[in-house]
């Protein structure tokens, strides 16, 4: 059985404001400044899987801290509670559109009130009339997008599926359950964010489909399959590339966030951890991840494709076509991976740009990724590897032949071109004979 979670969400449950206000009077008035403060440990459902408490239609705002004072301890919280709602939604405003907090439309406490389904209280003082907490506050989907204007349709995306991808050392991840990558991902509140996240309990079924191989996997049939197995609109796959100095030592990665079967490259971003907490490090990736994902919304560049709800697949690639030097036969776009030489990020991404660059060239994206030494891109073209050589030389680059495949890098200073390929030579007319 395959579980869906949306939202999964830490703290202790949450209740309608009006609700809570109506509770609240027959509260027993704790001593002066108690201390309550709820444990962040995920509440867990029959099968393991992290159960969002805000339920699948809320977005969350927390960390939001208050600070208020009324006639008595009740009418303090219920101050703060106000003054919580008052606080969230230009924050909400400004997540959503882009735009400065400032700029959010002024709301009355009344359309507030209609649009906050649920608090929660991550952690409160109260005592001698004063309310001192730090809240959680879920907005209504719905509601809230009636006041958002043109940006109610970023409210909510379509359901994509996650689809988080480790490499660490030699060892590539993908849905296998000991996956630190996939466990920070489970721990993401998904209701602070546009992005309808589906994150699965995978079965063995799961981890062989959902594997880091399948993820780069360009079969339109392959990735139809997945769609219509896990009621998705499209896959995100965010990949995040471990190095470790030493046992306990600092920590970096490299996280390339992709979207859609073709591995697209939303953007890229180190990350580190300076005391070698790498659970630490990832729950940042992916908070940066999830930043990266909702700028894309914002632009409409994270739109399903079609060719995966589409029945014509006409333009899909064979898996059985022939290749002819690792390239497809006839101009069809095929697949040819290439090392290049990566002593630093700036020099990958500049190699990058370079092959993108070349007409012919439909793709051009990081396989692998080895600080110092050679990483390994993944070419989708319809290039032979003549033309893509002498497109390469004419960028002042080299493409040459190495032994374990092509290799390109940048030309020395002073280096000369490679001589062009000869051209073949026509066969003659055919004559008449005599």
């Amino acid at each position: 059985m395959i579980q869906r979670n949306r939202d999964s969400a830490t703290g202790v449950a949450r209740m309608p404001l009006m609700l809570l206000a109506v509770l609240a009077q027959f509260a027993a008035v704790q001593p002066a400044f108690a201390q309550r403060a709820a444990d962040a440990v995920p509440k867990k459902a029959e099968g393991g899987d992290p159960v969002a408490l805000a339920g699948g239609g809320g977005l969350v705002v927390g960390g939001v801290e208050v600070d208020a004072t009324g006639r008595n301890d009740i009418d303090a919280r219920m101050n703060g509670w106000r003054q919580a709602q008052r606080l969230a939604w230009p924050a909400l405003w400004a997540r959503l559109s882009g735009q400065p907090a400032s700029s959010a439309p002024a709301m009355t406490d009344s359309a507030l009130d209609g649009m906050v389904s649920a608090i929660e209280v991550e952690r409160e003082q109260i005592g001698g009339g004063r309310y001192i907490a730090r809240l959680a506050l879920v907005f209504d989907r719905a509601r809230a997008a009636a006041y958002l204007g043109r940006f109610a349709a970023l409210a909510s995306s379509p359901p994509f599926l996650v689809i988080p991808v480790l490499q660490d050392a030699g060892t590539r991840l993908g849905h296998e359950a000991h996956s630190p990558w996939l466990a920070a991902w489970t721990r993401l509140r998904a209701g602070e964010s546009p992005i309808d996240y589906i994150r699965i309990q995978p079965t063995p079924g799961d981890v062989v489909m959902l594997s880091a191989w399948s993820s780069e996997r360009r079969d339109v049939r392959f990735w139809r399959m997945l769609v219509d197995r896990y009621a998705v609109a499209d896959v995100l796959i965010p990949e995040l590339l471990l190095e470790r100095s030493f046992a306990g030592g600092p920590v970096t990665a490299l996280l390339i966030v992709r979207f859609g079967p073709m591995g697209r490259e939303i953007g890229r971003v180190r990350v580190s951890h300076a005391g070698g907490d790498v659970n630490a490090l990832m729950d940042e990736a992916v908070r940066r991840a999830d930043s990266y994902y909702i700028a894309a919304l914002r632009a409409g560049k994270l739109l399903p494709d079609p060719k995966l709800v589409e029945e014509d697949l006409a333009t899909a690639v064979p898996e059985d076509a022939p290749e002819i030097g690792g390239l497809l036969a006839d101009g069809a776009a095929g697949l040819l991976r290439i090392r290049a030489q990566s002593p630093d990020d700036a020099s990958l991404v500049a190699i990058e740009r370079l092959l993108r660059s070349i007409p012919g060239v439909v793709q051009a994206r990081t396989d692998s990724y080895v600080l110092g030494g050679e990483s390994t891109i993944e070419l989708t073209t319809s290039l032979s590897l003549d033309a893509l050589r002498a497109a390469i030389e004419a960028q002042g680059f080299r493409l040459e032949t190495g032994a374990n495949g092509p290799v390109v890098r940048r030309r020395a200073a002073g280096e000369a071109p490679a001589a062009a390929p000869a051209a073949v030579p026509a066969a003659p007319p055919a004559g008449n004979g005599g």
